[in-house]
């Protein structure tokens, strides 16, 4: 558990023995074995004035990320987001880089992938860090396939980045019941997940 002395933070186990030393400006709880530590932040009436420097501890107190960066997102099954110079990449627990620091976004894993935003434009990355499947706008993937956006149009594609219907779409709503809401023409209609389309005469 967290405890503070003397201004600073560190961790105690059930029987008050520390598992780290009492020295870091901010900690936050564990959440699946992790949790993130500060060097640095700075508060006034509660709120942050300077972030300082954040890493992650694994439960044993050990730095498995350093105290160096100026943000790290939430944990994503062994994953961790780290930003630094305004950019994002994903570190391992072992501190090794999966995606470069150089995206402007990353977002929630979801099926093994995470959107990510570069240069405006949005793609994902898999869990190896490998870039797939580009476009303007993506979603998140639900039950294998997901939407993408490219120029003014819209489709369905799956994991491989292949399409499961032409973009061509002028809008895609939610999935519901196995249905995608489209706007094809000025007409609104639905789509399943094998791309037939069911539009109103």
């Amino acid at each position: 558990m967290r405890v503070k002395l003397n201004g600073k933070w560190g961790f105690v186990d059930t029987a008050g023995i520390e598992i780290t030393s009492i020295k870091y400006d901010e900690v936050e709880d564990f959440h699946t074995g992790f949790a993130r530590v500060n060097y640095g932040i700075k508060r006034n009436d509660g709120k942050v004035v300077f972030s300082g420097k954040w890493g992650v501890i694994n439960k044993h107190g050990k730095e498995i990320i350093p105290v160096q960066y100026s943000e790290i997102g939430d944990f994503l099954d062994g994953l961790f987001p780290v930003k630094l110079n305004e950019k994002w990449g994903l570190l391992n627990t072992d501190a090794q880089s999966v995606a470069p620091i150089r995206y402007d976004e990353i977002g929630e894993l979801k099926e093994d992938f995470l959107p990510i935003k570069e240069n405006g434009k949005w793609g994902f990355i898999n869990r190896k860090g490998e870039r797939v499947i580009p476009g303007n706008d993506v979603g998140s993937f639900s039950n294998g396939i997901t939407y993408v956006r490219l120029n003014e149009w819209w489709g369905l594609i799956d994991k491989a980045g292949k399409g499961v219907t032409p973009i061509k779409y002028d809008k895609i709503g939610e999935i519901r019941n196995g249905l995608i809401s489209v706007k094809l023409g000025g007409k609104w209609g639905f789509i399943d997940r094998a791309g037939s389309e069911y539009f109103e005469d």
